[in-house]
């Protein structure tokens, strides 16, 4: 039995988000990816830079041919650490182009997908004047094709 393309597709970013590596080419090194929502609060300094991924609403198009479009909103939580607010601010826009062109790498997410598209993000940069963490939260949708009666 095969794996669902929506599982393949979740373990795929899993493995994506993992990549992300100084040494694989990137400006972030990623200490801690979970399939997991988790606040800034959540997350110990050590965790960070943090990643999480979660899957919300999907929504489907019964087509012809016994096939279902899937279109799978996830969102993408990334937590980072800095000194000064400059520093936070940073290492959030490398998180940020990271994490962009990690998803972008393979569109398809390993051949499951139709395509992966970033559809919007927001950032809290943490207080200006003190020591602390910065946010972002992105919106990705994740199209995909699946039979009607298989799972």
């Amino acid at each position: 039995m095969t794996t669902p393309a929506r599982k393949a597709i979740l373990d795929n970013l899993q493995t994506t988000f993992e990549s992300i590596t100084t040494g694989n080419g990137y400006r972030t090194t990623i200490t801690k990816v979970q399939p997991l929502a988790r606040g800034y609060a959540d997350v110990k300094t050590g965790e960070r830079p943090f990643v999480g991924f979660v899957a919300g609403s999907e929504t489907l198009e019964y087509q012809p041919f016994d096939l279902i479009r899937s279109t799978l909103s996830m969102s993408i939580i990334g937590h980072v650490s800095g000194s000064t607010q400059a520093d936070r601010s940073t290492k959030l826009n490398n998180l940020i182009i990271d994490i962009t062109r990690a998803l972008n790498t393979d569109t398809t997410r390993g051949t499951n997908a139709i395509k992966t598209t970033v559809v919007s993000y927001e950032t809290d940069e943490g207080d200006p004047d003190a020591k602390g963490d910065g946010s972002v939260l992105m919106n990705v949708s994740i199209v995909y094709q699946r039979s009607a009666t298989a799972t």
